[in-house]
């Protein structure tokens, strides 16, 4: 933190007090990376003609990508049920749901005692790591969906796109490189 004259937090923060914080933003990522994979699986099975994504008459006129992105992750596996999904991955992807759920409301409401101690932060850390690796496993499977029906509905293979990204910021470094010179 920079000090100032006018500074008045000056924390003294434990070693395990930036852990702690640093793996619920890890588990945070990883819940928004499996919920923008659903996004893109939906949207590219729309593409497909294979779903209709059906938003209520006063959002007609909105993309589809807007309104997905309005949507909770309980209400984007809903309509992926809708549409189909097996029966393991349903499981796989209501843990994962359980798991974000208690991580973003209640996981440090109910550990505001265990946050006092440095070994009651151990037991949160623990915890955390349960939590990633429930809603991270999840997330790998569907990006691993996500990345079979972006090749089958676009054609693009995740080596394809890697290069086509890795083009792009060539290009847009290659840029920034050339206005800092004018």
């Amino acid at each position: 933190m920079i000090k100032t004259p006018f500074s008045t937090w000056d924390p003294q923060w434990e070693p395990t007090e930036h852990e702690v914080f640093r793996d619920f933003g890890f588990a945070g990522f990883t819940a928004q990376m499996l919920e923008s994979s659903l996004v893109t699986i939906l949207l590219a099975a729309e593409d497909a003609g294979q779903i209709e994504i059906k938003k209520p008459k006063k959002k007609k006129d909105l993309e589809s990508e807007l309104y997905l992105s309005e949507r909770t992750l309980g209400q984007l596996i809903y309509i992926l049920k809708e549409k189909g999904i097996d029966e393991d991955l349903t499981k796989l992807i209501e843990d994962a749901l359980e798991a974000r759920n208690y991580l973003m409301h209640h996981f440090f409401v109910w550990n505001s005692e265990n946050y006092l101690t440095d070994e009651g932060r151990g037991r949160m850390l623990e915890e955390l790591q349960q939590l990633r690796f429930r809603i991270g496993r999840s997330q790998i499977a569907f990006s691993q969906i996500r990345e079979q029906i972006f090749e089958k509905v676009y054609g693009y293979s995740e080596d394809d796109l890697r290069k086509l990204y890795e083009d792009f910021r060539r290009r847009q470094n290659e840029g920034e490189s050339g206005r800092s010179r004018d």
